[in-house]
């Protein structure tokens, strides 16, 4: 009897679970169910978003696509015509330069120098030549007594310089000077001689050049032409040490060329007239009052 009623007791049990287990798996099915629905909602509305985010990842792809396609700005040389208008816009300006060449009409100068030209014959209009030391002398002759003979002393130098400004046009108009001389370097054919006239006559130490600059022109011809040789006057002021006379020259002139001139030039002056002194010497006597200056000289165009 124990063991049947032990037996019965134990029966229900091994039921109960069995039912508990049954309970449970339906509960844990609908559970199952009640999720998938709620994730097939969900699937649902994130689908519509999904499509949303894909065309917005769309769009951006196509924005990395039309980078892509940049060679379409070299499609656009279309639109490069318009900015082409600017460059015909700065050829707008290149009428400026044509501006600027009628600007250049302006060089009447260089009409001027053809007129120049067209004279060739003259040795250039308001040209200036220079004299040639190493080819020109100024030269002074003073008459004397040496130990009681008759004698010309002449004293030479070519320490000379200066220019001679030519208007071919108005050869009225050109200008002689200003000429100086080197007044302590005249040699004559006595270097006791040659002392007395540094020293003495000149003081070369004190008043180192002779000048000559032209004040007027006369006797000029109405032009000069290469080959022609003319001669006229010209007044100009000569300075000996501290004394300033106006003295006239005798002038010939030769022109060489375009480039080069040939003249010499005389007058005569007096020893007072620039208080010049000659030392008494027991050897020399009757030194004459007045003396010749003479240039030689030969000028090139600057």
């Amino acid at each position: 009897m124990k063991l049947h009623t032990s037996k019965a007791k134990s029966f229900p049990t091994a039921v109960k679970p069995r039912l508990v287990s049954t309970r449970f798996r339906a509960a844990y099915l609908r559970l199952i169910i009640f999720i998938l629905l709620a994730a097939l909602l969900l699937a649902a509305c994130g689908g519509s978003d999904a499509p949303a985010s894909d065309a917005e990842e769309a769009p951006a792809a196509a924005d990395t696509a039309t980078p892509a396609p940049e060679p379409d700005p070299t499609d656009t040389p279309v639109p490069i015509d318009t900015p082409l208008p600017d460059p015909t816009d700065t050829p707008a300006p290149e009428p400026e330069p044509t501006n600027t060449p009628e600007a250049e009409p302006e060089p009447p100068p260089t009409a001027a120098p053809m007129e120049a030209s067209e004279s060739a014959e003259a040795p250039g209009m308001g040209q200036t030549f220079v004299i040639a030391a190493e080819e020109s002398e100024a030269r002074f002759s003073i008459d004397e007594e040496l130990f009681g003979q008759p004698k010309t002393v002449v004293g030479v130098t070519n320490a000379i310089s200066g220019e001679i400004r030519v208007d071919a046009a108005n050869p009225g108009a050109s200008v002689i000077g200003p000429i100086q001389i080197e007044a302590g370097t005249f040699i004559t054919d006595n270097d006791r001689r040659n002392r007395a006239i540094r020293r003495f006559i000149l003081q070369s130490n004190r008043y180192q050049y002779i000048t000559f600059s032209s004040t007027a022109l006369s006797g000029m011809p109405e032009s000069v032409a290469v080959g022609d040789e003319i001669e006229f006057e010209v007044t100009g002021d000569l300075t000996v040490r501290e004394v300033t006379n106006s003295v006239l020259f005798i002038v010939t002139l030769r022109v060489i060329s375009e480039s080069e001139l040939w003249g010499s030039a005389a007058t005569i002056l007096v020893l007072d007239d620039f208080e010049l002194t000659i030392p008494e010497v027991p050897s020399v006597a009757n030194v004459g009052e007045e003396f010749i200056v003479e240039f030689y000289f030969v000028a090139r165009a600057q």
